[in-house]
């Protein structure tokens, strides 16, 4: 059975991201970002005031690709980074005004985009497939981020 399920449903994710790049690249045109800087823009306008280590644990994403998306978030003058009041090493992020239009526009999109994935399924069918997803993430992140911390420590 797993020789015969895997091509699909690698085919299927595949598919269902490089859909939902295009989707977003496309509503987010007017804006100077993407599809790799949504999310990040979302979570702020969400949580003012996220550290870096929230994100990385939010996105699991490492240090250096949080960094490369900050870097560009800040170029383009959406966030701004401030340093906590207690512990300087600490970082805290925040959407600027200019990104407000954009945390708003990725909103819409996401309404958009699940109402067009979700036609046809119920709200079981929804849920029962969130739940596959998260738990098929969960098992490659494990396994993934395994063997990056061994290939680590053999160095």
């Amino acid at each position: 059975m797993r020789e015969q399920c895997f091509p699909d449903i690698g085919r299927c994710v595949s598919i269902f991201d490089r859909l939902m790049k295009m989707y977003y690249d496309h509503g987010l045109s007017d804006f100077e970002i993407g599809w790799g800087q949504q999310f990040y823009v979302e979570y702020l306008y969400e949580h003012p005031g996220a550290t870096p280590q929230e994100m990385t644990d939010r996105f699991r994403v490492d240090k250096a690709t949080l960094s490369k998306t900050i870097r560009k978030l800040s170029e383009v003058k959406y966030i701004r980074v401030e340093g906590d009041e207690k512990d300087r090493r600490v970082k805290h992020l925040y959407l600027t005004e200019k990104a407000i239009p954009a945390a708003q526009r990725i909103k819409q999109i996401h309404t958009e985009f699940y109402d067009t994935f979700s036609r046809g399924l119920n709200r079981e069918e929804l849920e029962s497939a969130e739940k596959i997803l998260l738990k098929m993430a969960d098992n490659i992140n494990q396994k993934v981020w395994h063997r990056m911390e061994a290939h680590h420590e053999q160095q």
